[in-house]
């Protein structure tokens, strides 16, 4: 049924407990349905239905106006944006309206959010340490990446971390959950006592990267360390070199070199001099001259999406000129750093368990409770 104004306006006070029942812990606060963005949505909870459209500024609740943002209470809420699959966030909801489009940011339990984006985050069937060393990583992650975002929000892309709230299976989402309840409140913590910025990947392809040559400092508490336990398979990519020089051009004005010099038209692979960092990941690349250099992850970044996304995977690459294209070869999948997803498959399979794993990759960290452990506001990137 649609549920009247007054009935939602009554769900709108600010509850103390979780939609779970329990009482209120850390909260995070996350901007969903960021690629979506719907210019409408209903939304379903505690056998209410509710439909809400944006016109221009204007927020419509069932077609009256209402302030903005309007804030639905914590609980399971099915949202089912226009055009797009339908979502469970158990949250408290704010919505609003910005040009035309709804805003929709879901205040979350730390816990709930943690066992959602392993669940996002992971394959079904990932061995249950390995997803106990990923629920460690994801805490960490998001308690100190507040500042990653200027209003220090999270979002649900893979810039923060993938929340995607459907199409998990039972199983696999239940299995996130008992790795969230099992490492509830353990993060990991620098010697200075912060919570690291702890990243992770899918494959690191036998080493895993230094974080200072792939995000240019320190933080995350990850080294660059073997792996053999991770079977990546190798990948082949091809590139015309027209569209490689308009990628590279494009990935150094992202960078702020707009005004880079002396991009040909067409980029060979003999143009371009690669710096190879720690465990064959490719740390910088530059033109022949040097007058334009750019991250190997930019540069990485910069080809896969000039392919379209998914064909370069890593920045663990050689390049080759094979007729009039440039064709690079690599292992791994993506930036390389800290947990390496089939890597701690692999560990966790053999019977380690999920602080062996993280020691293995986050060596310059340690393993402690919430409560003793400082919060500090990441740098935007």
């Amino acid at each position: 049924m649609i549920a009247p104004l007054a009935a939602l306006l009554a769900l709108a006070a600010p509850g103390g407990a979780t939609p779970d029942g329990h009482a209120a812990g850390a909260r995070v606060v996350v901007e969903v349905l960021a690629r979506a963005a719907p210019r409408s949505l209903a939304v379903e909870g505690a056998g209410l239905r509710a439909s809400f459209r944006a016109r221009g500024d204007d927020l419509l609740l069932d077609g009256r106006q209402v302030p903005e943002p309007h804030r639905l209470e914590a609980r399971a809420w099915r949202v089912l944006p226009a055009g797009a699959p339908a979502r469970t966030y158990r949250a408290a909801l704010d919505l609003r309206a910005e040009g035309g489009l709804l805003r929709v940011r879901a205040e979350m339990d730390l816990e709930g959010y943690v066992a959602e984006v392993v669940a996002s985050e992971t394959e079904p069937g990932t061995p249950a340490e390995a997803l106990a060393a990923q629920a460690v990583v994801v805490r960490s992650y998001a308690l100190a990446a507040r500042g990653r975002h200027a209003d220090g929000a999270l979002c649900d892309l893979a810039h923060c971390q993938v929340l995607r709230a459907h199409g998990h299976g039972r199983g696999h989402l239940a299995a996130a959950r008992a790795a969230a309840r099992a490492t509830a409140g353990e993060v990991l913590a620098l010697p200075s006592g912060e919570v690291a910025l702890a990243p992770f990947h899918a494959a690191c392809g036998g080493h895993t990267a230094d974080p200072r040559e792939v995000f240019g400092g320190e933080g995350t508490g990850a080294a660059s360390v073997p792996d053999p336990g991770c079977h990546a398979r190798p990948w082949r990519a091809w590139i015309d070199g027209g569209v490689l020089a308009r990628a590279v051009r494009g990935a150094l004005e992202r960078s702020g070199d707009a005004a880079a010099p002396g991009i040909p038209a067409r980029l060979r692979a003999a143009d371009l001099v690669l710096v190879e960092g720690r465990g064959g990941w490719i740390s910088r690349v530059s033109t022949r001259d040097g007058r334009a250099r750019l991250s190997g992850d930019a540069f990485a970044r910069g080809v896969d999406g000039a392919l379209g996304r998914g064909e370069v995977r890593s920045s663990r690459f050689a390049l080759a000129d094979e007729g009039g294209s440039v064709t690079l070869r690599g292992t791994g999948a993506g930036h390389g750093v800290g947990l390496c997803q089939a890597g701690a498959a692999g560990r966790a399979a053999a019977g380690e368990d999920h602080r062996a794993i993280l020691r293995h990759y986050f060596p310059r960290a340690a393993i402690g409770a919430l409560e003793g452990a400082r919060l500090t506001s990441a740098p935007r990137r």
